[in-house]
């Protein structure tokens, strides 16, 4: 119970900090003037103040900001504000956010890599683990037993477990298996696993293999490019009207957390990994609002060597809050559909 409320808040409060902090620093590298630091929306909870800029913790956990003096703004003529930066200046530290979520991402994999290794699965019918509750668990099988038949029938390799048991639902079947150079027999009836598959409740022995440093570099962008291309597809498929049930908004993202934080510390990296993933590249389409569309629009003011008009600013952010309006609409549903099935 703790870990779901915990878990979400703590991946929450890590993907912003490393988010805003990749735009306050480079604000300050640039020589910008930050007036706020917060994690968090809506009211504070407690605030400090550090030279020039305010450091505050909000109440609501699901975001945060940076307040950069002229952001927004034409008429402020100080120096130091945002309005006022060169264009090159500006354009980094829009997309600093982002670029962070990608290095916090690729950081993390690299550890996981490094420290773990990988795991390889090498077919062979030897279980790793039982699922608590199962029919193998409950007939008392265990991690390194070998499954040698099912009803009478040889398993060479762990495709085998499926191909004999998949149409088996409900009926009771006899395994034979090796432990320790002794050969057992037990019943286990396949169950349903929501799907209309069966499974007895085991899972394959997986083979650690050691990872270096300079190979888990490449997995660990080689993993980071494989989610990218994944997100691109997902949102591909949301222009095109296809994979709508996959999006999830904070409601969504918190019970995954929770659930994740359950097997571990690793995965819950992992999971961190991946939604930081997530919000470095969806802050970076094009959409007002969001740093790709400050991005792209700041690109046209360094092109025409003015802002865009007010009035064609007012039409450009009113699409952006449509659309993201029917993206937090998506996800509310989406959310809301999950707790009840």
């Amino acid at each position: 119970m703790l870990s779901s409320i915990l878990a979400p808040i703590f991946v929450f409060a890590v993907i912003v900090i490393i988010h805003e902090s990749g735009h306050f620093l480079l604000a300050k590298a640039t020589g910008m003037k930050v007036d706020e630091f917060a994690v968090g929306f809506g009211p504070k909870i407690c605030s400090c103040r550090k030279g020039e800029t305010e450091y505050s913790l909000r109440l609501i956990p699901l975001g945060g900001y940076n307040k950069i003096a002229g952001m927004g703004e034409d008429e402020n003529t100080d120096e130091r504000v945002f309005s006022q930066k060169p264009v090159w200046a500006r354009l980094i530290v829009i997309l600093a956010g982002s670029i962070f979520n990608v290095l916090l991402a690729f950081f993390i994999f690299v550890g996981i890599f490094a420290v773990n290794g990988v795991y390889s699965f090498n077919h062979e019918p030897m279980v790793g683990s039982t699922i608590e509750g199962s029919s193998a668990h409950d007939a008392g099988l265990a991690a390194g037993d070998k499954i040698i038949s099912i009803n009478g029938e040889k398993v060479e390799k762990w495709e085998d477990i499926s191909r004999l048991t998949s149409d088996k639902i409900g009926r009771v079947l006899l395994l034979t298996y090796e432990r320790n150079k002794e050969i057992a027999t037990v019943t286990v009836i396949p169950q349903d696993n929501g799907q209309g598959r069966a499974i007895v409740g085991i899972t394959p022995k997986l083979t650690e293999t050691p990872v270096s440093f300079p190979d888990a570099l490449v997995m660990g962008f080689d993993r980071c490019v494989f989610i990218m291309e994944q997100i691109y597809e997902g949102m591909a498929g949301l222009v095109r009207g296809e994979g709508t049930g996959d999006v999830a908004g904070p409601i969504g993202v918190a019970r995954m957390a929770g659930v994740v934080a359950d097997s571990g510390m690793v995965s819950l990296l992992a999971f961190i990994a991946l939604l930081s993933l997530n919000l470095g590249f969806l802050n970076l389409l094009p959409i007002p609002l969001l740093d790709g569309g400050v991005f792209w629009l700041t690109v046209m003011e360094g092109i025409y060597g003015k802002a865009l008009p007010h009035r064609a600013l007012i039409v450009i952010q009113s699409v952006g809050i449509i659309f993201l309006l029917f993206l937090f609409l998506l996800a509310m549903k989406n959310d809301i559909t999950a707790i009840y099935k």
